[in-house]
């Protein structure tokens, strides 16, 4: 439907004119929608990461990787060497793995990244410990 007060105005998407988005900011309509929107994309996301030196790391015959960091204080499951853990791959495992025996050997600062809750100190231990999203090798050059 034309907007009868500007017959020649070129129309923007979805059919609004400039004139009448103009009249909806005077009305006060935009702005409120403006805000909205600039917040949508603002999603809750909880997350923790601990940045700790490695005590000790244990390999498992049936392939789990068990870490003791200054966070903890015990030991907890990184992942699986031998089969996919809670979204780790064996393959990402072997990596993180050799990553973390390398931190340990070099008295380096190992960064867990972990989706969620918590906080390194009251990460269940072994088993029950979740996945990383990232281990990270925070060496300075």
């Amino acid at each position: 439907m034309a907007d009868p007060s500007t017959p020649d105005q070129p129309r923007l998407r979805w059919g609004l004119s400039a004139a009448s988005i103009g009249r909806a900011a005077r009305r006060g309509v935009v702005a409120p929608l403006v805000v909205l929107a600039a917040l949508m994309p603002l999603q809750v996301h909880a997350a923790f990461e601990c940045m700790v030196k490695i005590n000790h790391v244990l390999i498992y015959r049936d392939g789990s990787v068990n870490v003791h960091h200054t966070g903890r204080g015990d030991y907890t499951m990184v992942c699986n060497l031998n089969a996919e853990r809670l979204g780790v791959s064996p393959v990402t495992c072997a990596m993180w793995a050799a990553m973390l025996q390398h931190i340990k050997k070099n008295n380096g600062t190992a960064n867990f990244y972990f989706e969620g809750t918590g906080s390194c100190a009251t990460l269940p231990w072994y088993g029950d410990s979740p996945a990383p999203v990232y281990i990270g090798d925070m060496a300075t050059p």
